[in-house]
């Protein structure tokens, strides 16, 4: 095996557990603006708000909109598929999301333990496609931000995966070498393709065991894995 010295992290569904974590904050929010009163229940909420939030994003990474309109639109275009045509409702609700969900603390099983093995042994790094006033507080509220050496997101970088530009952003910002570098991410093609088309190895935390065309570098199933080979 090579020897690696960098290991970059994606954060979202990688280490932080997304689903668990967004579901608990729109629960909270549905309670918090008590949305039953505008004959919303929770479950086509939660449902609605994923689909417009993964469809904004595409948007967003391939130029077509800017952020205020990611972090506002996603809820406007949820209450409406619900029946409600309320903006106001939609801004509080974006409030209320960019509060709530950074405080959520759910990673993924063996995170914690993982990460303080892989500390002595290699330099922790995050390259992440999310907003800095958000992703810095759920690695500080999940008590994990102190593993990394370097964190890279979208807004310092100017730039989001699978674009080469935060890669090579992200090595250059800690004097890395592509050959001793590894990206562990879920996404396949902003983690796992971004990171090859750049030219740099790549673990694929595959939980769910999806098939994909091509072939990661490694896989893995479960974050713990890690401790196994490196």
């Amino acid at each position: 095996m090579k020897k690696y010295k960098h290991l970059f992290f994606d954060i979202d569904r990688t280490l932080w557990d997304y689903e668990t974590n967004a579901r608990e904050a729109l629960r909270e929010m549905h309670e918090k603006r008590d949305l039953n009163n505008f004959s919303i229940n929770f479950d086509d909420f939660a449902r609605e708000f994923y689909r417009y939030n993964e469809l904004l994003w595409a948007k967003f990474r391939n130029g077509q909109i800017q952020k205020p309109a990611l972090r506002d639109r996603r809820f406007y275009l949820t209450l409406k598929k619900l029946g409600v045509d309320n903006n106001n409702l939609a801004l509080l609700l974006s409030s209320d999301y960019i509060e709530l969900s950074p405080i959520q603390t759910n990673l993924f099983p063996e995170v914690i333990e993982t990460l303080g093995y892989l500390k002595p042994k290699y330099h922790l790094h995050i390259i992440t496609n999310g907003f800095n006033e958000v992703q810095f507080k759920k690695l500080r509220n999940c008590g994990i931000e102190h593993f990394f050496e370097k964190i890279v997101t979208s807004d310092n970088a100017q730039s989001q995966k699978p674009n080469m530009k935060i890669f090579e952003y992200a090595l250059t910002s800690v004097n890395a070498k592509k050959v001793e570098s590894l990206m562990i991410g879920d996404d396949w093609d902003l983690d796992i393709m971004g990171a090859k088309s750049y030219g740099f190895d790549q673990i694929y935390f595959n939980p769910y065991l999806n098939k994909q065309e091509g072939k990661a570098t490694f896989e893995i199933a479960a974050i713990g894995d890690l401790r196994n080979f490196l």
